[in-house]
């Protein structure tokens, strides 16, 4: 999609979901990322409450956007890429 065309986006039956943890399995024709939500109380158990199915250049291009947003707030100063300590 060129920088210029405009997409309309209706999200008005959108779920809001919260993850503490994402999985990814790959294979030769799609990526399939899990988002879940690990136990406080068993650190050892996620409970998976939704699965993302994309292809491989579809999963690309999610890549390359989530870099760009991270170094959007690497430059505003929300984040930094320095290691936990």
């Amino acid at each position: 999609m060129a920088d210029n065309d405009k997409l309309t986006i209706i999200d008005d039956d959108a779920q809001d979901l919260f993850s503490n943890l994402i999985s990814f399995n790959i294979n030769p024709e799609e990526v399939c990322m899990g988002l879940g939500i690990r136990n406080v109380k068993d650190p050892a158990t996620v409970k998976v409450h939704s699965y993302l199915h994309m292809t491989i250049p579809h999963f690309l291009r999610y890549a390359e956007a989530v870099n760009k947003q991270v170094e959007l707030l690497v430059e505003k100063g929300v984040i930094s890429r320095e290691p936990e300590q």
